[in-house]
């Protein structure tokens, strides 16, 4: 395992393995972490879903698979927060890199959008719990966390200077919530610079691709991939 996050947009909330979106995209993954962007992008109507990486753990008979679950967001309004908080930090910060990164990254979410997120970190919980109830409980936390990303940034004021202003004194010094959300993020070039402790909260802007170390099947490549078929 390459002990990673990973997001797709996709056409649908999987409600189990075998529900396969029609249309399915790779849009980021993440070592070890799950990034600020990847919160906001999941914001919008949060909810558990079916994971489409693993249906249960290898050996498991049929009958006694673990469940496993992902998170499912719309993609309108997660895009819209992140939209909202880019013209928050181009506001606040004059860093060309991550003025660039925020360019690249709604380029790149536009071209590949599609009526829903899905984050799938099954690999990173699995470092830490391997129990059914204990992954629930760990996924059933990053969902908070998708919740609390959004709330934080509607907590922001509509205004962009103004937003920036909140937003940069939120990040600098831990506020009480909403805005505590925003604590750890770097405001500079070093937004996503973990390899030099430059940052423990990255934003996630550094990585978008649509060629993931899972491809994941649409709802045709799955059912031509079934024995018998």
């Amino acid at each position: 395992m390459a002990n990673r996050s990973y997001l797709y947009s996709t056409g649908n909330r999987p409600e189990s393995y075998e529900d396969r979106p029609e249309t399915v995209s790779g849009l980021s993954e993440w070592p070890y972490a799950i990034p600020f962007s990847f919160l906001v992008l999941l914001s919008g109507d949060p909810r558990l879903c079916a994971s489409l990486i693993a249906d249960g753990f290898d050996g498991e008979p049929p009958e006694s698979r673990t469940t496993l679950y992902a998170i499912s967001g719309e993609f309108d309004a997660g895009f819209a927060r992140l939209t909202k908080f880019a013209a928050a930090v181009r506001a606040v910060s004059d860093a060309e890199s991550l003025h660039a990164a925020l360019a690249e990254a709604e380029r790149f979410l536009h071209a590949h959008r599609d009526r829903y997120v899905l984050l799938e970190t099954i690999e990173l919980d699995t470092m830490i719990e391997s129990g059914e109830d204990e992954l629930r409980a760990l996924i059933e936390g990053h969902l908070d966390l998708c919740r609390a990303a959004g709330t934080a940034i509607d907590a922001l004021p509509d205004d962009a200077a103004a937003a920036g202003a909140v937003l940069a004194a939120a990040a600098a010094q831990r506020s009480a919530p909403p805005l505590d959300a925003f604590h750890g993020l770097v405001l500079t070039d070093d937004f996503d610079n973990t390899r030099d402790d430059k940052t423990e909260n990255p934003i996630g802007l550094s990585w978008w691709t649509d060629v993931l170390y899972f491809a994941l099947w649409n709802r045709a490549e799955y059912a031509a991939n079934q024995p018998n078929r």
